[in-house]
């Protein structure tokens, strides 16, 4: 894995763009597009890979496999020294699909995926709540999912870079 920061061009912008709208979406085909060979789309594509700037992944739509409740949850560790250990113990639920360290008043935010209310209640009180270090949470339930996650990599063209 490379960890330096890769310049994104306008090739690499396309064939990112172009992904996120059909990810089966043929190396040839991509060529066509850009007017360039195959082996310069598939040179892109794997630095693509290797910088982790591309993943691959197959995503399922929530509400058309049964997942029907969605939280948000924020917590607070206390004391702080078990952060890790809360991290790692909510890294191996299933039901996190977004978990973040933050500022402010709270620790930890996760964002949680499950069949009924019920099993988030479950969820929530058996295997969230009883793990050593949750002092505190707050819970804002998702009534209608309106978009979901879309990273167009072109507004980082259009974000001013800083030389800092």
């Amino acid at each position: 894995m490379n960890s330096t920061f890769l310049e994104l061009d306008q090739t690499d912008l396309h064939i990112l763009t172009q992904l996120r709208k059909d990810g089966r979406k043929s190396f040839t085909d991509l060529s066509h597009e850009l007017g360039v060979s195959v082996g310069m789309v598939r040179n892109r594509y794997n630095r693509l890979l290797e910088h982790n700037i591309l993943h691959i992944i197959g995503w399922t739509d929530p509400v058309q496999a049964g997942l029907q409740a969605y939280a948000r949850v924020v917590i607070k560790v206390r004391p702080t020294k078990l952060l890790n250990s809360v991290i790692s113990a909510l890294q191996a639920l299933d039901e996190v699909s977004f978990l973040a360290v933050t500022t402010g008043n709270w620790d930890l935010e996760i964002n949680l995926v499950c069949t009924s209310n019920d099993s988030l209640l479950h969820l929530m009180n058996e295997r969230i709540l009883s793990i050593d270090g949750v002092h505190e949470s707050s819970t804002t339930m998702y009534l209608k999912i309106l978009k979901w996650a879309s990273h167009d990599v072109s507004l980082a063209m259009k974000s001013p870079k800083s030389d800092l």
